[in-house]
């Protein structure tokens, strides 16, 4: 198995272990704060502050190894996820084009597949795919979820979290670098359910070591 699935298999873990706290007297989520215009820091960890618009609205941090976050507002109304659907492409083009992009799945009847259907977990897996395919997917009925997508050499990773507001993140990976020499990319959107949302967005040529640092920005906004 690469390395994209295997980090993706690490970013599922995670994102079964927030939709599903081990603790029953877990700390009750406060209110995300609705905002108009961002609080950017001048560093955040090994994030450096390049850029910042007057109006607020977006923001730019770089890193010593050429990453880089976009922190910006995203105001929609009706469905969060046809505002956030512009930054999802924008991100798909920076990998290559046989990036996941669509949900594969095995046929049961394919020797060494594996069909898994459990109440919120759905696993279907075969390696003797011509393309390694295997979809995961945890959750869902309108109570949020991982969705895993991976194939031998990337993988699509998406967690919707629900709770208070809106929390979504969006995860591309690849064993091959894009045009711009990317092979992570991704974003995570948090904001009351009637918006904004903040979101940053990330750009990386190694791994997700980013996103102690995106968390903090985001708190540090609207307090995820």
């Amino acid at each position: 198995m690469s390395r994209a699935r295997l980090g993706i298999a690490s970013v599922a873990l995670l994102g079964l272990a927030a939709c599903n706290p081990p603790h029953p007297h877990a700390k009750v989520e406060a209110p995300l704060r609705a905002i108009s215009a961002l609080d950017c820091p001048s560093e955040q960890g090994d994030l450096t502050l390049k850029s910042a618009a007057s109006d607020g609205q977006t923001c730019l941090y770089g890193t010593d190894n050429g990453g880089q976050v976009t922190l910006q507002l995203v105001k929609f109304t009706g469905d969060p996820q046809a505002a956030l659907a512009p930054l999802e492409a924008r991100l798909k083009a920076e990998l290559p084009p046989d990036t996941p992009s669509t949900t594969a799945t095995a046929s049961a009847s394919d020797k060494g597949a594996v069909d898994i259907n459990l109440p919120g977990i759905h696993i279907h897996a075969n390696d003797q795919d011509k393309h390694g395919a295997a979809n995961v997917q945890v959750g869902g009925g309108g109570m949020g979820g991982v969705t895993v997508n991976a194939h031998d050499n990337s993988a699509q990773v998406e967690v919707d979290a629900r709770g208070s507001g809106i929390r979504r993140t969006f995860i591309l990976t690849t064993d091959h670098p894009g045009p711009h020499g990317y092979k992570v990319v991704g974003y995570k959107a948090v904001g009351p359910a009637s918006g904004p949302l903040v979101v940053a967005s990330v750009l990386t040529k190694d791994d997700d070591s980013l996103r102690d640092d995106v968390h903090a920005l985001l708190r540090h906004n609207v307090g995820d």
